[in-house]
């Protein structure tokens, strides 16, 4: 039996890199050779601890990647060998209720590649032929392999829906809030900003042009003031995407009358806010959410081969795939922004 290395978890929080079958490619399906797959904090943490409720233990993770085209199945066209090639993760269904009414995400029987689908942190992966995209050759795999948050910020675009010469702010300045941020600079807004409190990462935003003020963990106040300096009466709608609950009522405070929060980043399960109701009454303020992706990955390469969303400052490491046990640590490392593992080498 033919076989590769993969990481693999037996349960949540237990997990190793480990000789394994190699995929067998489907007659409708493609294997690819994954050169780069990018660590999501959110998703792979959990998988590290408590486990992911998409998790469908043993499993190999990983959900973003990018590679060659091994293999093609006797039924697939329009996919040759060597193709360079990122796949969508998400796989709903098709026949439920939810899927019926277009509403994928939400699929009673929704699967993903990394979570209940064999992922990217593996030597192979093989994954239905009408889930794989081009990727442009000036796009490396390191940057290719973030296709996937791309498409999650494009779909919160689409629930913002941001109107011609609104101020928008990002509260976070991790990876999904510098691809929001420049998502938002190429759309209908008039002034795009974005609120955190690391310096090394509002530079990353600073040079692919992005507006950025620092927050003051020690005193809110400071942030708050230079804020509404710019913006004296609030801003039109803020994307959360810090994933801390903490943070959601002082956004609440940032909105102009009228105004709508989008929160994108997913909180922990056991935190809760207090929301005052005849505050939102009188102000006529939304608060709503922006779950993942389905179908957005076209769009997603499409925005980064036209360079709208560029994600080249995002890489802060690379890693052999033996070194992922070091790397979903290091992930925690509040400097850290994208750590890609290399499955096969760090050749492309």
């Amino acid at each position: 039996m033919e076989t590769m290395r993969a990481l693999v978890y037996d349960r949540p929080s237990v997990c190793s890199v480990r000789d394994v079958p190699m995929p067998v490619c489907g007659e409708d399906e493609v294997v690819i050779k994954v050169m780069a797959a990018s660590i999501c904090k959110g998703a792979d943490r959990r998988h590290h601890t408590t486990g992911h409720k998409l998790g469908r233990y043993p499993i190999t993770t990983g959900h973003e990647f990018a590679g060659y085209i091994y293999q093609v199945g006797s039924a697939v066209t329009g996919w040759n060998v060597g193709d360079r090639v990122t796949a969508d993760n998400a796989v709903p269904c098709g026949k439920c209720y939810f899927c019926q009414q277009e509403m994928y995400a939400h699929c009673l029987n929704f699967q993903s590649v990394g979570h209940s689908i064999p992922g990217g942190f593996a030597q192979y992966l093989k994954v239905k032929d009408k889930t794989v995209f081009r990727i442009p050759d000036h796009l490396s795999f390191n940057e290719a392999c973030m296709t996937e948050p791309v498409a999650c910020c494009i779909h919160a675009m689409d629930r913002l829906d941001v109107k011609y010469g609104e101020d928008v702010l990002v509260f976070g300045a991790g990876p999904n809030g510098i691809i929001l941020a420049q998502l938002l600079k190429h759309s209908n807004a008039n002034h795009v900003i974005c609120l955190a409190p690391t310096q090394s990462k509002l530079d990353v935003l600073n040079a692919y042009g992005v507006d950025t003020i620092l927050m003051d963990r020690s005193d809110p106040a400071v942030h708050t003031k230079a804020v509404f300096d710019r913006f004296p009466y609030g801003v039109d709608a803020i994307v959360d995407a810090t994933g801390s609950a903490s943070v959601l009522p002082d956004c609440f405070q940032l909105l102009k009358k009228g105004g709508r929060l989008l929160q994108f980043s997913s909180t922990k399960d056991d935190e809760d806010i207090s929301i005052n109701p005849a505050y939102f009454y009188r102000n006529e303020l939304q608060y709503y959410t922006s779950y993942c992706q389905v179908h957005q990955f076209g769009r997603a390469v499409d925005a980064m081969d036209t360079g709208k969303v560029k994600t080249d400052r995002l890489i802060t490491r690379l890693y052999p795939l033996e070194e992922f046990p070091q790397a979903i640590e290091d992930v925690l490392d509040h400097n850290v922004l994208k750590l890609v593992i290399r499955p096969n080498g760090m050749e492309d």
